[in-house]
């Protein structure tokens, strides 16, 4: 068997120094994680190969219960999903009527604070599934959960939008690089 890499010291340091964290090297991109690979090394498939599978087995426990069921799986997955990302990314988990997890749907994504939301994408999405209920989160890059005046707006025009639609958002979850805070527990919407 061929070992990851020659001298795993000196990779470490390598990692650290170009991400600054075990977190941010984690979230990396592939292609800047293959930047960091010296010839010979086959470490950056194996980080990819386990970060697939602990996302994967996250993402299997919000499946396998309703929505909104058990928020600290929801949490978790959320921040190792988009909790270290760089950019901003926004997500919607869309629903049966009974709460089941049907899709998981990028609905948008850029820069910090710049993140243009379509409410046609993100509703003709849910109504392409036939989706009742949905649940939409996204990062701030900065770290930081606390939800923006602009988060709140912009939510609280989607939740008319959805209720003519015949579709419930259940929740507007904005998250951190550790914590998430719900817009509805916090009375935001």
């Amino acid at each position: 068997m061929t070992p990851l890499s020659a001298e795993p010291n000196e990779l470490a340091d390598r990692l650290l120094h170009r991400f600054g964290s075990i977190s941010a090297i984690s979230n990396a991109d592939e292609a800047d994680l293959r930047e960091c690979a010296v010839h010979g090394e086959h470490w950056v498939e194996a980080l990819l190969a386990v970060r697939q599978l602990l996302h994967d087995g996250s993402r299997e426990e919000i499946v396998r219960t309703r929505l909104g069921d058990d928020r600290s799986s929801l949490d978790r997955y959320l921040i190792q999903s988009i909790g270290g990302l760089r950019h901003e990314r926004m997500i919607a988990i869309l629903a049966d009527e009974a709460g089941f997890v049907i899709s998981e749907e990028t609905i948008a994504e850029g820069q910090e604070g710049q993140v243009v939301l379509s409410a046609r994408r993100l509703f003709g999405r849910a109504l392409a599934l036939d989706a009742r209920q949905m649940l939409i989160a996204h990062n701030h890059p900065s770290g930081d959960a606390t939800p923006s005046n602009t988060d709140i707006r912009q939510t609280t025009e989607l939740l008319a939008q959805a209720k003519c639609l015949g579709v419930t958002l259940i929740d507007h979850l904005v998250v951190g690089r550790r914590r998430v805070i719900s817009m509805r527990e916090s009375r935001l919407i």
